[in-house]
């Protein structure tokens, strides 16, 4: 008898899981800003991912996600590398799927090969080494700079940093100024003006 009564009670209970499980899924399908924040975090998490894997050039691609679903875009110059950015996409926890609409393109590896050269030169410049914001975009020769910086002698010393790089021909310099970004080491801009970097008008 004892025995029968514990057996309800679980019973019981596994039901009422389920049926707030099955409600809580209602509300979340239910309630479109609570999904798209989560979609916007996990693409956050990917785009981190693409980033911190200096095998990808995650400059040329690009991630689309709704309702936990990943696209991704973009190019690479290889299968390899195709590959590679489905496995890490796929490995985020919140991905519910992914399609891989990467094009493979051998004709980039050049490209790919100046970008890397110009981030590692970018990068030892010490006003810019932590700055997130920057993005380097390279087709056959000409990079693009994006992002944002503190001070007009940043913008100078990115554009200047690029032009230094052998087989950069023209770099097309977008870099925002930004007051309200945290403010640079002093040490990083005084390295600069050191090096002869003035700030401009």
């Amino acid at each position: 008898m004892r025995r029968r009564y514990w057996l309800l009670i679980v019973v019981v209970a596994l039901s009422v899981l389920s049926v707030s499980l099955i409600g809580l899924r209602r509300v979340n399908a239910d309630n479109p800003s609570l999904q798209s924040r989560k979609d916007e975090t996990v693409k956050s998490k990917i785009e981190k991912r693409l980033r911190l894997d200096d095998r990808l050039n995650w400059e040329l691609l690009d991630v689309s996600i709704e309702h936990g679903r990943v696209t991704l875009y973009g190019e690479v110059k290889t299968p390899e590398e195709k590959g590679l950015a489905a496995l890490l996409a796929s490995g985020v926890p919140g991905v519910e799927g992914v399609t891989n609409s990467i094009l493979v393109e051998p004709a980039l590896a050049p490209d790919h090969k100046l970008a890397q050269a110009v981030w590692q030169v970018v990068r030892s410049v010490p006003a810019l080494a932590d700055n997130d914001s920057l993005r380097i975009s390279v087709r056959h020769g000409v990079v693009i700079l994006e992002g944002t910086v503190r001070e007009t002698i940043e913008k100078h010393a990115a554009e200047r940093a690029t032009q230094s790089v052998s087989g950069v021909t023209t770099v097309i310099n977008l870099i925002e100024i930004t007051p309200n970004r945290t403010r640079v080491a002093g040490k990083g801009l005084d390295k600069l003006r050191e090096q002869g970097l003035q700030v401009l008008p």
